[in-house]
């Protein structure tokens, strides 16, 4: 199959949606926790954690389309404003459900952690909560961001001040198992994977 720029304009918006969501393989899935100025916690599923660099640590989340005067509520994005923090939180496969359910636009002032039965943590000095099911979590405190002109994106970039791992996860290299963590990984906007290790390779030099 083929698909043209036409077509893929062409087709309807779900089935445009579902396609272009998962033709870049298997993502990372997250819980982005954070909190608004009128101290409710939020939550919101993210598909789009990528590795901004080691040293510092920065990792980046996009956000969904956001137009100009924020008639399209965005708590996530706001919240982070507000609080200049936020926390990444790995989607076990324990909680697939109620993290898959944060995706859902409850109104102001509902909290989503409420909302689908999962446990805010907080720690001193990360002002986002964290989700106390998850196994592997990042506090991050916000750095920078960029408009993404194309399609009135943000792509919002946080240092990790603080990285929270089960005791049995990682070696002295710095490996870390996912797959005994329980992580799951993401494709398209709604399918759920567990994940199996196929070889570890060594550095790659000529």
């Amino acid at each position: 199959m083929t698909f043209s720029l036409q077509d893929l304009q062409n087709l309807a918006r779900i089935p445009r949606l579902t396609l272009i969501n998962a033709i870049t393989g298997f993502k990372s899935g997250n819980l982005v926790g954070s909190v608004g100025a009128d101290g409710v916690p939020n939550l919101a599923i993210f598909s789009s954690a990528v590795h901004i660099g080691s040293a510092p640590p920065l990792l980046g989340i996009v956000t969904r389309p956001i137009d100009g005067d924020l008639k399209t509520t965005r708590h996530t994005y706001q919240n982070i404003q507000h609080s200049r923090f936020f926390t990444l939180n790995h989607v076990h496969e324990n909680m697939v459900t109620a993290a898959h359910q944060t995706s859902a636009s409850y109104p102001d002032g509902v909290s989503e952690f409420d909302a689908v039965g999962l446990t805010p943590q907080w720690n001193e000095g990360i002002a986002a909560p964290y989700v106390a099911e998850a196994t592997i979590k990042m506090g991050l405190e916000y750095v920078e961001e960029y408009f993404i002109k194309a399609n009135n994106t943000i792509l919002i970039i946080g240092k990790v001040l603080e990285l929270i791992l089960p005791d049995d996860c990682l070696d002295e290299q710095g490996n870390l198992d996912l797959q005994r963590a329980g992580t799951v990984a993401l494709s398209g906007l709604d399918t759920y994977h567990r994940t199996e290790p196929i070889v570890r390779l060594p550095y790659a030099r000529v």
